[in-house]
């Protein structure tokens, strides 16, 4: 298999295509013969780069299979012959080919080199680039391939040259090297990518190509290129509030990693940046520091692997110093938590519920990441919206599947691109059986579905999002609300409107199994399961069928796992309901028991089924609880009663004790509400919050009246 490629046309290279010095270097260097050049940057300090790492044993046991010419690419391996075809892939999957041409396993062979001095690895860097330059014009793939080599390159000629006596590195070699490293940085700076995570990285190679060498001849002119456009592409790549235009969590950090080596490549060699490129830096760390789970992981939202980037932000620390930055990378025992404990992004549509950040341990944080966005630029955008991933006590307790290739074809006849990539593959709605947007591997064609936020509230005790998404595949108007209980537990309400009849199927992906079984609950406790450490559940309801599915979970490129799926299903026309509660435990799973709770609202709007209410009674070892949760995702307002409340209110949560005394209560867009006949709020024409909690010196429910009159 050969990709189509962009070859450069050699024309625009400023000089000789070949190793002609007077055309690669600028003078003295130029007259100097190849021995002299080596010799200089032999001696020349390296004090202008970034920090080298030690080799160590495991890179010896890396590198001995690259000696062999075996590559083990995205969980792949091939063993390629002596004088390998550098066009050919022996992969059917071309994201193996476009790795072979990035050169990260030259790492292995750079550290083995540090750790050993055997000279045996530096031959066969050196054999490897050698034969590359013979043989691959500049642009193969495409651009962003470029960028990823230059970097790895410039990395491992740090182990080899500077400060060395390599023997493998000849002066004919270096001259080639160098003039290679020219040419390539020269051909990105007049193909690149129009704009994504692609650009940055290929601008990011072109500054330290620029930096590293001043002494090519085009170094001067690479430098002011990327200068002028790093900050156009900075303010281009990431949206007002901080998150990468591509909507990958992934991709975030793989921007926010290029910039900050800018950041700390200028700041070695004495080079100022403007100043709204520490602005727009400082937004995307924010972001990093609320998207990371309390165990330290990122969600893998859209494209990309389940990773942590703490050691990143370790780095980041060192030139944006905050006390939220050390909090988070402490685990909370240095610096001052963040101002807000959830938090929106609303350019991005991103949203994190999460308790508070005093929890103690820090990993046993309660998080929930909801997507509430758009596709994002580009091709890395799944068909997820409205879907979230959740995690507590130190675990990933519901999951975003990951990614797991980007190939389409295999051998068993599956399209796992699209397998991961679909609307089933989410923790989302899947209505009709179909995706939200119509399938396409590598980037998005047609009309796009949308999704906006609609309410975010966070103060203390009360956490509540509200999304709505729309596709043009099908009429059906998706509202999915998510109310954090108690800095406890989560209710996710789902409704679904259509005029015609209609399939949905709501999906919830699990973990790979545990050694302990998923548990079915009984029909008093309601229609759901127990897992370690989490309960899901919803009130039985004769037309929603639970089933539990095989599915599949990708921690990384080329790697599944088998994970248990489970999903909820109904049909029919008019408004639908979905309403699940969450409950994560550490130890031992709490007694529970859901029912839905007739609502009814004034005569003149005829639409019911729009508000839902619920009875959530929870024991424990040593407490029980009677929650009622309301929610309407109705627009104009009305009164509406359910139990022993009478309430005008989009939102409505109240927590009893066993003796029934009101333990808290939380309302939004409330405009009156009474308990057991007892007025707490006066009808009002301007709609209030309401986040009261009982006084322990006056435990009943005059106390809660008091305040809220």
């Amino acid at each position: 298999m050969k990709p189509e490629f962009r070859a450069m046309d050699r024309s625009i290279l400023s000089g000789n295509p070949g190793t002609d010095k007077t055309a690669l270097l600028l003078p003295p260097f130029a007259a100097w013969s190849p021995t002299e050049v080596l010799a200089h940057f032999r001696q020349r300090a390296v004090d202008n780069y970034f920090p080298l790492n030690p080799g160590k044993a495991k890179h010896v046991a890396s590198a001995a299979s690259i000696l062999e010419n075996q590559f083990t690419l995205n969980n792949e391996t091939h063993r390629l012959g002596n004088g390998f075809d550098w066009l050919h892939n022996p992969s059917a999957d071309l994201e193996w080919l476009i790795l072979l041409h990035k050169f990260y396993y030259g790492r292995d062979l750079a550290l083995a080199y540090e750790y050993s001095g055997d000279e045996g690895y530096a031959d066969k860097w050196v054999a490897l680039i050698s034969a590359w330059i013979k043989q691959v014009p500049d642009g193969f793939v495409n651009s962003q391939v470029t960028g990823r080599r230059l970097q790895q390159w410039l990395l491992t000629y740090h182990y080899f040259v500077p400060g060395r006596h390599c023997q493998a590195i000849s002066a004919e070699f270096l001259l080639a090297f160098l003039q290679s490293i020219q040419s390539q940085a020269l051909f990105l700076s007049r193909n690149l990518t129009p704009e994504g995570n692609h650009r940055t990285i290929e601008l990011s190679a072109i500054f330290t190509v620029a930096i590293i060498f001043p002494e090519l001849s085009a170094s001067a002119e690479l430098l002011a290129f990327a200068q002028r456009e790093l900050l156009a592409n900075l303010r281009q790549d990431f949206l007002a509030d901080g998150v990468q235009k591509e909507l990958s969590t992934d991709y975030h950090h793989t921007v926010l990693k290029n910039f900050l080596r800018v950041r700390e490549l200028a700041d070695l060699n004495g080079v100022s940046l403007p100043e709204p490129f520490d602005a727009v830096i400082g937004k995307a760390l924010e972001f990093s520091i609320y998207a990371h789970k309390p165990d330290g992981w990122l969600p893998a939202i859209n494209d990309g692997d389940v990773n942590s980037y703490l050691s990143l932000l370790g780095k980041a620390e060192r030139y944006y110093p905050s006390d939220a930055l050390r909090y988070v990378l402490s685990q909370g025992k240095q610096g001052q938590p963040p101002t807000q404990h959830s938090r929106l992004f609303a350019d991005s549509g991103y949203c994190i519920l999460r308790s508070a950040w005093g929890e103690r341990p820090y990993t046993d944080g309660r998080y929930l990441f909801f997507d509430c966005g758009d596709l994002g630029f580009g091709s890395h955008g799944h068909y997820d919206l409205l879907s979230f991933e959740m995690a507590a006590f130190g675990r990933s307790l519901v999951v975003d599947p990951g990614r797991y290739t980007y190939h389409e074809h295999d051998g068993d006849g599956v399209n796992w691109r699209h397998a991961f990539k679909g609307t089933a593959a989410h923790n989302t709605v899947k209505i009709d059986g179909q995706d939200q947007m119509a399938y396409q591997c590598h980037a998005p064609v047609g009309p796009q579905p949308h999704a906006a936020v609609i309410r975010f509230e966070s103060n203390q005790g009360f956490d509540f999002v509200h999304g709505r998404a729309l596709s043009p595949r099908y009429e059906v108007d998706h509202q999915r609300s998510i109310f954090f209980a108690e800095n406890e537990y989560w209710i996710i309400s789902d409704l679904l409107s259509g005029c015609a009849s209609h399939r949905y199927q709501q999906f919830f992906h699990l973990p790979p199994p545990s050694p302990a079984p998923i548990q079915q609950l009984n029909n008093r406790q309601g229609q759901g399961i127990c897992l370690p450490n989490l309960l899901i559940v919803q009130a039985p309801r004769a037309e929603v069928a639970m089933h539990i599915e095989s599915g599949w979970f990708s921690p990384e490129y080329g790697v599944k796992h088998a994970a248990p799926v489970l999903s909820f299903s109904q049909e029919g026309d008019g408004i639908r309901w979905f309403q699940t509660v969450l409950y994560p435990y550490r130890d031992d799973a709490p007694d529970i028991q859901i029912d839905s709770l007739p609502v009814s609202q004034s005569q003149h709007l005829a639409t019911p089924m729009q508000a839902m209410a619920l009875s959530i009674t929870l024991k424990t070892s040593d407490t029980v609880y009677r929650d009622c949760f309301f929610v309407s995702h109705l627009n104009k307002p009305a009164e509406y009663r359910f139990a022993d409340i009478v309430c005008r209110a989009k939102l409505l949560f109240v927590r009893r004790n066993l003796l029934g005394e009101i333990v808290s209560l939380q309302a939004d867009a409330a405009e009156s509400l009474s308990i057991v006949g007892r007025t707490l709020l006066d009808s009002i024409d301007k709609p209030v919050m309401l986040n009261y909690r009982l006084n322990p010196t006056k435990p009943t429910l005059s106390a809660v009246w008091e305040r809220a009159a």
